[in-house]
Parts: C-alpha cells; sequence; structure tokens
C-alpha cells in the first residue's frame, strides 16, 4: 500500500471482530514482510480460546502493543510466547504486573502526560526508527492505554476498551486524531445513552431494591468496573452499607497506590472507604450491597453463597458479559439476576462521537457480535 493509505489487505483480524472477547489484531508495516500486533487476548468460552495466528505470522511480529490486562486483551501471550512469538511486548508497568506475564523483551511505557500530543513515542532506541506511539489511558481499568501507532504507510488507532466519562478512572480524551485505520469500542451497540444515563438506571434500580427490603450482589471482575462501581455507590447511596470480599479488597489493595490512574478526588474517598472495615467476614450477613471480583461466579463457594442469598430475596445486578452456560446465566434464566449496562466500554453514542471528534478513514467497532465496517467522512 502507498504511504498514508491503510487498506484493509493491510490488517488481518484475529479475532474481537464480531465477538465479546478474544481481542487481537495483527497490522503489516513498513518494514517488508513485518507485522505488529495489538492485543492478545482469549475466549474463555470456547474450547480453543486463542486468536487465529499461525506461528509463522508469530515469527513476524515486532512488536506485541498490549491495551491492558484482562485476559481477553492479555490472555493469551504465554500461548504466543509458546507458539514463536519473539518481539518486543509494549505496555504499561501496572498491565505488565496485573496481567502476571515474565518475558524478555518489554518496554514499559512511562506514566508521563508527554507522549499522548505531538510525535509521540518513538521505538528507535529498540533498532525500530520508523515507529512511533502515542498513547493515553483509556478510562477502563488500571493500566488501561489506548494508542496512535504511526509509520511508514500510515497511522492506526486501537481504543483498547474505552470510556471517557467515567467516576473514578482517568481517561485521557481521543480529539483531533487522525488515522487511516481505527479499531473503536463499542460494546454497547445496542444503546445510544451516554455513560451518565446508564448510570442513573442502574442506581435507579439499586435504589429500588435496597427500598422494598432486597440486598444487591453484584459480581465484577478482579481488575476493572468494580472500583468504579463502589466509588458510584457510595457516592449516590451514602446511607447504603457496602461489602466486598476479600478478593475484591486484595485487588483494591494492589492497585489504588498507582495513582496515575485515577481522579484524585474519587480516589481520596475510596481509599477512606477501603481503609474501613467493609470487607465481608464468613459470619457477617450485615450489608445492603455486596460486590464479589467473580464476574462469571465461577468459583463453587461463590456460586453456592449467591444461590443461598438469592433463595432468600435477595437480587443479583449483572454489569457485565455474562458466560454462556454459567452461573451468572442460569440466575438470569431463573429471574433471579438482571442484566444492566454499565458504562465501563462504549455504548452507541459514545462510539459515534469519538467519530465526530476525529478524522478517522476506515472504523472498526469492536467488542461486540455485530461484523460492522463504517467509513467515516470526517478524514
Amino acid at each position: 500500500p502507498k504511504r498514508g493509505c491503510i487498506s484493509m489487505r493491510r490488517i488481518s483480524i484475529k479475532g474481537g471482530y464480531g465477538e465479546h472477547g478474544r481481542s487481537c489484531f495483527m497490522v503489516e508495516y513498513g518494514t517488508e514482510g513485518r507485522c505488529y500486533i495489538v492485543d492478545c487476548g482469549i475466549m474463555d468460552t470456547d474450547p480453543v480460546p486463542w486468536p487465529a495466528v499461525t506461528p509463522e505470522e508469530l515469527a513476524q511480529a515486532d512488536f506485541l502493543f498490549l491495551t491492558h490486562c484482562h485476559k481477553d486483551h492479555a490472555g493469551a501471550f504465554g500461548y504466543f510466547a509458546e507458539q514463536g512469538f519473539r518481539g518486543w511486548l509494549v505496555t504499561s508497568q501496572v498491565t505488565l504486573r496485573l496481567s502476571g506475564i515474565a518475558y524478555n523483551k518489554i518496554l514499559i511505557l512511562d506514566e508521563t502526560e508527554d507522549n499522548r500530543e505531538g510525535e509521540g513515542k518513538s521505538l528507535a532506541d529498540i533498532g525500530y526508527k520508523t515507529v512511533r506511539g502515542n498513547y493515553g489511558r483509556s478510562g477502563h481499568c488500571p493500566g488501561g492505554l489506548w494508542f496512535l501507532i504511526k509509520d511508514e504507510l500510515g497511522a492506526c488507532f486501537f481504543s483498547g476498551d474505552y470510556q471517557e466519562d467515567t467516576v473514578f478512572y482517568l481517561c485521557d480524551p481521543v480529539r483531533n486524531r487522525e488515522a487511516q485505520l481505527a479499531i473503536i469500542d463499542c460494546a454497547h451497540e445496542s444503546t445510544g445513552l451516554g455513560a451518565k444515563k446508564l448510570r442513573q438506571a442502574l442506581i435507579r434500580r439499586v435504589r429500588e431494591k435496597l427500598e422494598t427490603g432486597r440486598r444487591v450482589i453484584l459480581p465484577v471482575p478482579l481488575y476493572g468496573r468494580g472500583l468504579e462501581l463502589l466509588y458510584l455507590l457510595k457516592s449516590e447511596l451514602p446511607y447504603a452499607v457496602i461489602r466486598v470480599d476479600e478478593t475484591f479488597m486484595k485487588c483494591a489493595n494492589e492497585t489504588l497506590g498507582d495513582i496515575w490512574w485515577y481522579k484524585k478526588e474519587s480516589l481520596d474517598m475510596l481509599r477512606d472507604i477501603t481503609q474501613q472495615q467493609i470487607c465481608r467476614k464468613e459470619a457477617e450477613s450485615g450489608f445492603d450491597i455486596l460486590l464479589i471480583a467473580d464476574t462469571h461466579l465461577k468459583n463453587e463457594k461463590n456460586e453456592a453463597d449467591v444461590q443461598a442469598m438469592v433463595s432468600e430475596g435477595d437480587v443479583v445486578l449483572v454489569t457485565g458479559r455474562v458466560r454462556e452456560g454459567g452461573a451468572v446465566q442460569r440466575l438470569l434464566n431463573e429471574g433471579k439476576a438482571e442484566k444492566y449496562m454499565f458504562p465501563h466500554h462504549q455504548s452507541r453514542g459514545d462510539f459515534e462521537r469519538i467519530i465526530k471528534g476525529n478524522s478517522f478513514g476506515t472504523i472498526l467497532p469492536f467488542h461486540n457480535g455485530v461484523c460492522e465496517l463504517v467509513v467515516s467522512g470526517n478524514s
């Protein structure tokens, strides 16, 4: 392809397009026959969870840019290394730590504002003078980044899991960027509502349940929307007694010291909250709202505890992806759980706003079950 013109032939979609998970995109760049990869997620509900990448393709990859630690974006790294990936891993220090990756060629991106604007971070220090990248916080989780990767053939933008309108995590908004190709989070593709309205809908439902004397249980992932939810619930429902399980507290203690990723006022409040005795003990049942760091209730004890609580009239509110055939799916089928969109990802409305604020050419919405291609008039 000509310089500045990114055709669909230049990108190979290895996962994450038309499905919620397994995110992996391979892009040819200026050096003949070489490429870079963005993310290496798994689909944990599939017998073969890996992205569709061959050992020959992995041997051609000079870089793997990792947007964040969640396994639908980072879970295949060990498999990639086994299959022959020997390039550079490019990510944040927090993502590296939380994903548990051990590897010997790593470029850690500085936690500064310097590389959001202008020419961006050069990879010349590791021998690649033609590749540069801007990056910023994506608002999704600690360590989460978006990337604008530029080489001799043009620019590609990758949002990662992205949300600007947050209450706890910091996001560096993507504005006035140019890229011939953009792969953008559109997980909540069925609604045009913004983050504030989606949060309000959830809070209304929680309040309704509490007013009828029912307790609310929220399963959440290890690192991510749990802290955003805890801050939101404590802010909007200050009278409610909120408890978290020990795994949630352990994850919070691991990450709250990484201050670059959080809004200061929100972080101060959440630190005060977590220093209080909010961790639920085995014999303790006094709570209005319980957050459990087990998003699919895969732990047998967690599932048993939740089943016992819902049998007494408590309700589970589901705010993320549902694993087909899992415990949460069974609760939904039995009418003991309700599903709500929580804005730790973008809605269709958010997706359209980010397109209008930038000059992108070909756009692929990802993280949903729809295969869609958008050609923007802004480019």
